[in-house]
């Protein structure tokens, strides 16, 4: 056999990743599976009595004499045998395809449950990395139906493969080369097949961007988010034209490799059914000795015994193509997720009066060679109040993501108490972060629900810690007025939904930081849809509300930072002035160039 066939060969089958998936699929359905491969089995041995008894009925009756009641018994008795077989072929059959659904559909539902599993667990960084929605998409286009497929075209494959063994036995005693001659028939169908699957795939690999990008076109046209903007600014035809240029690029980039790909298959099983034929035309033409039933018994299985490898061939060309898919599901699998830096952690402190300080910490994201934060040096102490300031792009949001334990720094050093914070799990370090991000998220839950949420972890969520929460913020003012109080759903995507205005869904998102059992605050930008009014309501009693938590607000309006305990103000990624409102009003800088006396 040529090398260059044989490494192919041995590719092949590191690609196929058979085993893992043997695993994978026992692993989440063990019990299903083994009934599935079970029933199959049944199911062909029933199928090969059937049809044997086909061959006793023909050679009886072809020898039989009809007048005979004798004869005529033994005819009723095969008859009779046969019935019994082929309706335990049947009745298996019919259990067997319900015994997969059922195992296929709780594979299925596993293999989502487990995306789920990795994509929660994975590093902020997969999701601010468009070479991890392409990884992503990829996983969701292959379904979670495919490492099933896969077991189940082996077990197709063997099922066929038994089947095929038991037609060679009668084959072979008409003719030695008649099997032969069929595999080799259907060998370049099969080949083709192959082929024409791993450049399919290769193609799906290099449209995944484009297929992203008509995904994102599609939701812009569709979706409630960008729906008053696409109608003020007429953008819809805009989009849609786009969307329409990119998916008849990839569905003409796909159609070119279909048609090859027909015409091959076309040519080859045209030569295949050639030869089918011609051997069938020369064992009738050429034999002259034979039972009937053998000769009848050819005509029935000859056939079936060629649908059968053809039924191989593509149950091994539909192995390979579900396979392809499957890698793009262990793609995803393989990703790590978030790593804890040591085996063993210490207890976070118990003591309200923990400061949250950063010393010469600095950070660049992965693959830039520009630092974003250089040596930040800061504290936020327990029951103060600490403001940070500085123009777009100077790097507020991403210190944040540093506090929150969102990103690991690159060097320097965050501490909690006198611990480095790294002697704490990263989960339990979490829940010391109670965030309100800028671009804060809107659950489509009820308001109770968008509260609680910020401590999930609680044994026991009570409606008037909930309410109190809500209180602190303002958002009960308006919850109160639903019908169904805090049991009413937040926006109008889900039936008897409540639409909010964007002030009021910063009010929750507030809320639900204050609910959690966090030692720190983080407000990023937590009042800029909120009136001077509520604003003012929410900062008169805000020092109150915290407690011993230590708070660090980021504002660009005076009103919410000039009562702050110590003012940061960041440029370039630097903390360049720092000091309290009356200091740096004083002071030239960037603080005083954005909140003069005069615009105070």
């Amino acid at each position: 056999m040529p090398k260059s066939l044989i490494s192919k060969l041995k590719r092949l089958k590191t690609n196929l990743n058979i085993g893992r998936t043997v695993k994978l699929i026992f692993a989440f359905s063990k019990g299903w599976t083994i009934l599935v491969i079970l029933a199959i089995l049944i199911e062909t041995l029933f199928m090969l009595a059937s049809l044997y008894s086909l061959k006793l009925i023909v050679d009886v009756v072809s020898k039989a004499d009809i007048s005979n009641p004798q004869s005529r018994d033994l005819i009723i008795k095969y008859i009779f045998f046969s019935v019994i077989i082929g309706v335990c072929y049947n009745v298996t059959k019919t259990f067997s395809a319900y015994i997969s659904e059922v195992q296929a559909a709780k594979v299925s539902e596993k293999i989502d449950d487990k995306i789920h599993e990795i994509a929660k667990d994975l590093e902020l960084s997969y999701y601010e990395s468009p070479e991890y929605f392409d990884i992503l998409k990829r996983a969701k286009d292959a379904g979670s139906y495919r490492p099933n497929q896969v077991i189940l075209s082996l077990l197709d494959i063997t099922k066929n493969i038994l089947s095929l063994l038991g037609i060679a036995i009668v084959l072979s005693t008409i003719s030695k080369v008649l099997l032969p001659i069929l595999i080799l028939l259907v060998i370049p169908t099969l080949l083709i097949r192959i082929y024409f699957s791993k450049k399919q795939n290769i193609l799906r690999v290099q449209q995944t961007p484009a297929e992203r990008k008509s995904m994102y076109l599609s939701n812009l046209i569709t979706s409630d988010t960008a729906a008053k903007e696409v109608r003020s600014y007429n953008l819809g035809t805009f989009f849609k034209d786009q969307y329409y240029t990119i998916r008849m690029q990839l569905l003409s980039e796909k159609l070119k490799i279909s048609f090859v790909r027909t015409l091959g298959e076309s040519v080859s099983l045209s030569i295949s059914n050639i030869g089918f034929f011609v051997c069938i035309g020369y064992i009738l033409l050429n034999t002259s000795s034979g039972s009937l039933g053998s000769l009848a018994l050819f005509l029935v299985i000859f056939p079936q015994s060629f649908n059968l490898l053809q039924s191989i061939a593509t149950g091994i060309s539909n192995l390979y193509m579900n396979n392809i898919f499957v890698s793009s599901i262990y793609e995803l699998f393989d990703l790590v997720p978030v790593k804890e830096v040591k085996e063993e952690y210490i207890s976070i402190p118990k003591k309200n009066d923990l400061s949250l300080k950063l010393k010469n910490v600095s950070f660049s994201y992965p693959g830039s060679r520009k630092m974003t934060l250089s040596n930040i040096s800061m504290e936020i102490p327990a029951g103060k109040i600490i403001a940070l300031v500085g123009l777009n792009g100077a790097g507020k949001t991403t210190l944040i993501k540093i506090l929150a334990g969102l990103y690991r720094p690159d060097s320097g050093l965050i501490s909690l108490g006198e611990e480095n914070v790294n002697n704490f799990s990263i989960s339990d370090y979490r829940k010391q972060i109670g965030i309100v991000f800028q671009d804060f998220n809107k659950y489509n839950f009820s308001a109770a629900d968008n509260i609680r949420f910020g401590d999930m972890e609680r044994t026991e969520h009570k409606i008037e810690d909930i309410k109190e929460a809500a209180t602190k913020t303002g958002a009960n003012l308006y919850i109160d007025e639903f019908i169904d109080g805090y049991d009413t759903v937040m926006g109008k995507v889900f039936d008897n939904g409540q639409e909010i205005s964007i002030g009021q869904w910063q009010k929750l998102a507030t809320a639900r930081a204050l609910y959690s059992s966090s030692r720190f605050l983080i407000l990023d930008e937590a009042t800029s849809a909120l009136d001077v009014i509520a604003e003012k309501y929410l900062f008169d009693s805000f020092r109150e509300n915290i407690g011993t938590r230590g708070a660090l607000i980021i504002s660009h309006r005076h009103s919410a930072i000039k009562h702050a305990d110590y003012i940061y103000v960041l440029s370039n990624g630097t903390i360049t002035q720092q000091g309290t409102d009356e200091k740096l009003l004083n002071l030239d800088g960037d603080y005083a160039r954005l909140f003069s006396k005069k615009n105070a």
